[in-house]
């Protein structure tokens, strides 16, 4: 059972940050190179707005939470993303390699770089025969990503806004032309894609440390994204269950110093086999 539940918790991680990565290339064919630094700095918002009161207070964390992933996201479309429409999509990535450069930098100026975690929901929830714990935030984590693809599955077949979100994605061009506000898509699009980062840099904080070393777990998102498939949030699922277990299961049979490594081997087998991705489409391929 152990085993079983520290793949989860794992998977969840990866997950959210490959769905993020999946809504922004499905809605404006971007591959953010950023997501790993927005998660953590998402994190240390979270951290220091729940110590906006003269006690720890879980309210503010989420609100500044909240805040910071609508106000990013806006931000990052509105003043950058935006005026890249209709440029190479390498272009774009190399402006998510810029952001990703300032976020860090951020870390290191506002929060001097310092090691922090997060104390909310620390307490072990449950017991493990051999001692180990899964604490109330590893079980709000599984339970948040559980809802959150429950929510992204209802909002994009029963929504007006998500069937205009699908349109974007399928013909940007058509869309406007049919009355579609692309922009507010798009914006819209880079919030639920931080909001998910955000998501999964508070509780990867709650297990392990914030830190500049902490962004490489975006590297692991994108590596579930491609597993899975770019264009595929079922994908995204199925990639960071792959990763997670990869993950775990170097780090308990092999060598904890090669975790990091494995999952970009099974990238590369995957790409030598399926480039498009586990459950992408064969056609993506000539977008990327």
């Amino acid at each position: 059972m152990e085993f079983l539940a520290t793949i989860v918790i794992l998977t969840c991680t990866n997950a959210l940050l490959a769905a993020g990565i999946v809504i922004l290339y499905k809605a404006g064919r971007t591959v953010n190179l950023a997501h790993g630094e927005l998660a953590i700095v998402g994190g240390y918002v979270f951290y220091s707005a729940s110590l906006s009161g003269s006690d720890p207070s879980l309210p503010f964390a989420i609100a500044g939470a909240l805040a910071y992933s609508i106000c990013m996201g806006v931000f990052i479309y509105v003043s950058m993303m935006r005026r890249l429409v209709g440029e190479p999509f390498y272009v774009a990535i190399l402006v998510t390699v810029g952001i990703a450069i300032v976020l860090k930098s951020a870390i290191i100026v506002i929060w001097k770089a310092e090691r922090l975690t997060i104390d909310f929901g620390v307490a072990p929830a449950v017991y493990f025969s051999g001692g180990a714990t899964l604490s109330y935030m590893d079980i709000t984590g599984v339970v948040l990503t559980i809802a959150f693809f429950v929510a992204l599955f209802l909002f994009f077949q029963f929504t007006r806004l998500g069937v205009q979100f699908r349109g974007t994605a399928e013909n940007a061009l058509l869309a406007s032309q049919r009355g579609v506000n692309v922009n507010f898509v798009l914006s819209l699009a880079w919030v639920i894609a931080i909001g998910a980062a955000t998501m999964s840099g508070v509780f990867f904080g709650a297990r392990a440390f914030l830190s500049t070393d902490a962004v490489m777990i975006g590297l692991a998102g994108l590596t579930a994204a491609l597993v899975g498939g770019l264009d595929s949030l079922r994908g995204a699922i199925a990639g960071a269950f792959i990763v997670a277990a990869a993950q775990y299961l170097t780090v308990r049979l092999i060598d904890p110093v090669l975790s990091e490594a494995v999952p970009f081997l099974i990238l590369l087998a995957v790409m030598s086999i399926r480039p498009w991705g586990l459950f992408g489409t064969m056609e993506e391929l000539d977008r990327v």
